[in-house]
């Protein structure tokens, strides 16, 4: 970690040194807050995480794997992960000023998986609801 970033605290700790030092990911914003909470410093954290290297997490949806929506879910965590590249595709289009009609060709594909992202989701939100109810 860079040191200009621990010059903007007005305060040092060991521990959040160690810590921001050891993490894998780029650390894009890192400030300071300017106030205090009974007794603690607070400090806001911005780090960037490629979104290849991400899975989609299903307790965020309230959602766990059984035979009711084991189909479901699996099909969600498929089209997750081909949306997550289809938006890594138009980033690197757009960064690149690409062929402007590959960039609409990837956001139409994206467009589609999306809705078909959300209907699953609401679908798999929509069991959980009723699975609760019972």
């Amino acid at each position: 970690m860079n040191k200009k970033f621990f010059n903007r605290l007005d305060f040092k700790n060991g521990q959040l040194e160690k810590w921001l030092n050891e993490c894998p990911f780029p650390i894009t914003n890192f400030r300071q807050m300017d106030f205090e909470t009974d007794g603690q410093k607070q400090v806001e954290i911005l780090v960037d995480i490629p979104i290849e290297q991400t899975t989609v997490n299903l307790d965020h949806y309230g959602l766990k794997l059984d035979q009711k929506t084991a189909a479901l879910e699996m099909q969600f965590i498929k089209i997750d992960k081909e949306r997550k590249a289809l938006i890594s595709e138009s980033v690197k289009l757009r960064r690149q000023d690409a062929n402007p009609l590959k960039q609409k060709k990837i956001e139409d594909k994206l467009l589609e998986i999306t809705c078909e992202w959300t209907k699953i989701g609401k679908e798999l939100t929509d069991l959980s609801k009723e699975s609760e109810k019972l």
